[in-house]
């Protein structure tokens, strides 16, 4: 899985180096131990319409990750821009549910279309919804975080 270089940068929720995954971007969509609720409103959500898709995006993604600071945002972000750039990255890899995990996607989340269309609009749409704190976290190094 593509990672930044390393920085200073620690995690926003223990005192750990922050070293973001794509699977970080699925977090607002684990319905482990929350299928009846939770699991039963994302089913209603086909993720196979890019309205729909861009719709949930916002809401569960670009617009939750408050407690994630700019450097941070930056940081998922460039994951998610090196992932898309591999042609051969296999998104539907990530989607696969796995029965000894402790999490788990909504049902059928595994048999999305086009999973890397669904990483691509969560990529364009962090670009716009996060552009001012992308643009910050761009035009400072790194190595100083």
């Amino acid at each position: 899985m593509p990672k930044p270089a390393p920085s200073g940068l620690r995690s926003p929720w223990v005192d750990m180096p922050y070293e973001p995954t794509l699977y970080h971007f699925l977090g607002p969509f684990d319905v482990y131990d929350r299928e009846h609720t939770l699991g039963v409103e994302l089913d209603a959500w086909d993720m196979n319409d890019p309205l729909q898709r861009a719709e949930l995006i916002r809401r569960e993604i670009t617009g939750q990750y408050k407690e994630l600071g700019y450097r941070h945002r930056h940081a998922l972000v460039t994951v998610l821009a090196q992932a898309l750039q591999d042609p051969a990255y296999d998104f539907q890899a990530i989607l696969e549910h796995d029965p000894e995990s402790t999490h788990a996607l909504p049902a059928l989340w595994d048999e999305m279309a086009d999973p890397r269309a669904f990483f691509a609009d969560i990529y364009r749409l962090a670009q716009q919804d996060w552009a001012a704190d992308l643009a910050r976290a761009a035009a400072e190094d790194p190595s100083g975080w």
